[in-house]
């Protein structure tokens, strides 16, 4: 892919369905000249681990015979300077009144959530290339939605010209998306509250949240501020004055 842009940005999802209580969404990014380096050094760790490259890494195959790969990981992520995440995690969804708010479309809110997400995660003094996981046609208008209201923010608070690419891939492709649904899945889990349930089954998920919240400071049950530049966290929840709503 050869495209003229200051920064990457890799997007994805987690329980992204109307019924299911808490959403959250995630962005991972970096500076466009560094994406080659990164995607070698953590293919190169998938090597030193399973001697083999193309290791998919994902939340779900975190495992006591893999945590120290994992615990790696989390490492690499936090020793790198230009690896930035920022986590939405929208909670308590049963109060959502879409018919008053978003037109009685759960999707309205969920892409009014992508803009929420990326707002604090793009700069009008740079240009970005944002790819996200595949999933339909629909998805694509939407996110040109988001797209949109994005430039035009962020354009009015520049003279300058601000660009901002989208495009559709295969989170299988992207060595940094895998990475993000790492930490996008401890932080789901810690939110979720199974951190507390005892299971044998769970330890090593239960030690990769203890690793990262050791690594970062942070609870990851806890909004940071928003302009925290490394693993920034934004808690959503329907506003209490109108009882309900975006």
């Amino acid at each position: 892919m050869k495209v003229k842009a200051d920064y990457l940005i890799y997007c994805d999802e987690s329980c992204p369905l109307e019924h299911e209580p808490i959403t959250l969404l995630g962005a991972i990014g970096c500076s466009y000249d560094n994406k080659e380096k990164i995607f070698n050094d953590l293919r190169n760790l998938k090597n030193e681990y399973f001697a083999n490259s193309k290791y998919e890494t994902k939340w779900v195959k975190v495992s006591k015979s893999k945590i120290d790969y994992y615990k790696k990981l989390i490492d690499y992520f936090f020793d790198n300077d230009d690896i930035k995440i920022r986590i939405l995690v929208a909670k308590n969804k049963y109060k959502l009144d879409n018919d008053k708010y978003n037109n009685g479309d759960y999707q309205t809110w969920y892409y009014k959530m992508y803009y929420y997400l990326l707002d604090r995660f793009v700069f009008s003094n740079y240009n970005y290339y944002m790819l996200y996981d595949e999933k339909d046609k629909s998805t694509t208008y939407r996110m040109n939605e988001v797209r949109k209201i994005i430039i035009d923010k962020k354009s009015f608070n520049n003279q300058e010209n601000f660009d901002f690419k989208i495009k559709q891939i295969n989170s299988k492709e992207s060595e940094l998306m895998q990475l993000l649904d790492v930490i996008m899945g401890a932080i789901g889990y810690k939110n979720r509250g199974y951190t507390n349930k005892n299971s044998i089954k769970g330890e090593a998920k239960k030690e990769i949240v203890r690793y990262i919240e050791e690594k970062s400071s942070k609870n990851l049950c806890c909004k940071t501020s928003p302009f925290e530049p490394k693993l920034n966290i934004f808690i959503w929840e329907p506003r209490k004055e109108v009882k309900d709503g975006v």
